[in-house]
């Protein structure tokens, strides 16, 4: 008989669909956001988003209501502290917002990769599901990167196109992140701390490594699903 924490806590929710808005929101925020530079009210809607990103990958992978509603919690408190430092700058170097972020999407990380790789058919929303995960990855370290500059802002080297960038301007950040992720280097960025060369080769290792697990993962998870539906069991 299954547990009562399995059913889904959303009825609306069905056929692992929430996957693939996770990874909708994630294109989002990591491709298009950047594009253009954000006034006040942009960084809030930014700000937002991300709260919501937050919750619908929670919606989609976590079936335990205890971690739900942690996770909850931590997005609308995660959301608060960034209209705080929003309109309290000084406040920024606390690393609050930030920290509060690394927290949510690691916990996101980790149900996204749980739900993707658990035992049954392999749908498309669950590639979608094993994605998402990568760009949650890339996105986790690129806040990494920004708590670790909020202390040393030099940790990081930029070239003099991007010095006039604000240290807490994200952007660059991912854009180091998921160049790092993809081990796709074009010399405008290096780290010179000593904690980001080893966030960067952590990332790198992992950038390397994820997609070749991820693949043999699912065909895996496929094929034994498909003996299971041959013999019956």
């Amino acid at each position: 008989m299954p547990k009562p924490t399995e059913a889904p806590l959303f009825p609306f929710w069905l056929e692992d669909r929430g996957l693939s808005l996770l990874l909708g929101f994630l294109v989002l925020i990591i491709i298009f956001v950047p594009m253009i530079r954000l006034s006040r009210p942009g960084r809030i809607g930014l700000d937002l988003a991300f709260a919501f990103m937050l919750f619908s990958g929670a919606v989609a992978t976590i079936r335990q209501k205890a971690l739900m509603f942690l996770v909850v919690a931590v997005t609308v408190l995660e959301f608060a502290t960034d209209l705080i430092v929003e309109f309290n700058s000084s406040l920024a170097h606390f690393g609050w917002d930030t920290a509060l972020k690394i927290s949510g999407l690691a916990i996101l990380v980790v149900m996204t990769l749980k739900h993707t790789f658990r035992p049954g058919p392999v749908s498309v929303h669950r590639v979608m599901g094993g994605v998402a995960a990568y760009l949650l990855i890339g996105l986790t370290w690129a806040f990494g990167y920004k708590l670790l500059m909020e202390t040393r802002p030099d940790a990081i080297h930029f070239e003099s196109s991007l010095a006039g960038v604000p240290t807490g301007e994200p952007s660059r950040l991912i854009y180091f992140s998921f160049s790092t992720l993809t081990s796709v280097g074009y010399g405008d960025v290096h780290p010179v701390h000593r904690i980001a060369r080893s966030l960067a080769t952590a990332e790198a290792l992992i950038g390397q490594l994820y997609p070749s697990i991820l693949i043999a993962t699912l065909v895996g998870l496929s094929l034994h699903a498909r003996a299971n539906a041959g013999t019956g069991g």
